[in-house]
């Protein structure tokens, strides 16, 4: 996989999570208990996660030393 792909996929599943996140606030869901847990502890974290590894991508990259790793 190489970078452009990994990024459009970072940004898929940030788009997603974020609709799980709207879900959240916006419907009758937010009341589940189960559901509230999920979305604080799981899918809160990982919209953070994506996001920073979005907005950092080279850098996370060269730190992490996995550059290599995404060249087709």
């Amino acid at each position: 996989m190489n970078e452009a792909k990994l990024r459009v996929l970072l940004r898929w599943i940030h788009i997603i999570l974020g609709l799980v996140l709207m879900c959240y606030v916006y419907s009758p869901l937010g009341q589940v208990k189960e559901f509230q847990i999920t979305v604080k502890f799981i899918v809160l974290p990982a919209i953070a996660l994506t996001g920073v590894w979005i907005w950092k991508f080279q850098l996370l990259n060269q730190a992490l030393r996995i550059k290599g790793r995404f060249k087709s």
